[in-house]
């Protein structure tokens, strides 16, 4: 199942693991609140979004391409958050919350160069290895937003599970309960000290068509790996666009060039879409 865990902030930088951990504690009391976020991820980067003043667009449009996860990219003083709506629900929750890093990065003024010339998140950086620092510090700080030690802990003993005894099914569990793919999850049981790192690289060692077949077999998680890839968003560009027609505060010239827009923003999609297929 790769090599998350011993290519990760937690194995390779523990200072630095701890200054992104203090990171994501203060983000989530500022943002986020105390409860499980899952999929109200989304919510929270425009919220943040809007508390920073910064113009976010979030595009979500399935690209038939396993391996791309999420893009981000700066347009014009507007940030647009692409993400791939036929990835198991999951993994767009994660991949939302890794670019959430960059963009926080970016809106902080901690680093604003990878924004500014375009992230993008894929399989390899998500699951085995950062092709950057700052990649890496976002992979660490996705787990610790989604997955924090107080709920963490707090579930574990509420389900009555024995962390040293942990079995793939009980993964499963805290799947289904914080919406994160199997590695995530390992990984965060691991950066929480509840399970030995060699505890961790044992489950890690799980064929993924077995989590699967568990998965299939006992329902837990199953509604996170679905995805939506019937899906597509373009964030407020077809609601605002709808609203100046209906009140009419276009002009015939301008309301047919914005129509147009769309359709080239669509076109482009379905593109990009056809050369992974």
């Amino acid at each position: 199942m790769g090599n998350v865990l011993e290519e990760s902030l937690f194995r390779k930088q523990p200072k630095q693991f701890e200054k992104i951990d203090t990171q994501a504690k203060s983000f989530a009391a500022n943002y986020c609140g105390s409860t499980m976020i899952r999929d109200a991820i989304f919510g929270i980067v425009t919220n943040y979004a809007r508390k920073r003043d910064l113009s976010l667009e979030i595009l979500r449009y399935p690209f038939r391409d396993e391996e791309l996860w999420a893009f981000t990219f700066v347009k014009k003083g507007t940030l647009f958050l692409c993400v791939n709506s036929e990835l198991a629900m999951c993994k767009q929750i994660f991949a939302v919350a890794h670019e959430l890093y960059h963009i926080h990065c970016y809106a902080e003024d901690i680093d604003p160069d990878t924004i500014t010339s375009g992230s993008l998140l894929d399989s390899q950086t998500a699951d085995d290895q950062a092709g950057s620092q700052e990649d890496l510090e976002a992979n660490a700080f996705a787990g610790l937003l989604l997955m924090p030690d107080s709920l963490l802990d707090e579930q574990l003993k509420l389900y009555g599970i024995d962390a040293e005894q942990i079995s793939v099914d009980d993964v499963l569990t805290l799947m289904d309960l914080f919406a994160l793919p199997f590695k995530a999850v390992v990984l965060r049981l691991v950066e929480n000290h509840n399970i030995t790192q060699s505890e961790a690289s044992e489950l890690l060692l799980t064929d993924a068509a077995y989590v699967s077949d568990r998965i299939a077999i006992t329902g837990k998680a199953l509604g996170w790996q679905q995805n939506s890839g019937e899906l597509s968003y373009f964030g407020s560009l077809l609601n605002d666009m709808e609203y100046n027609c209906e009140n009419e505060l276009l002009t015939d010239s301008w309301e047919k060039s914005d129509k147009q827009f769309l359709d080239k923003i669509r076109k482009d999609f379905r593109r990009e879409r056809s050369h992974h297929i």
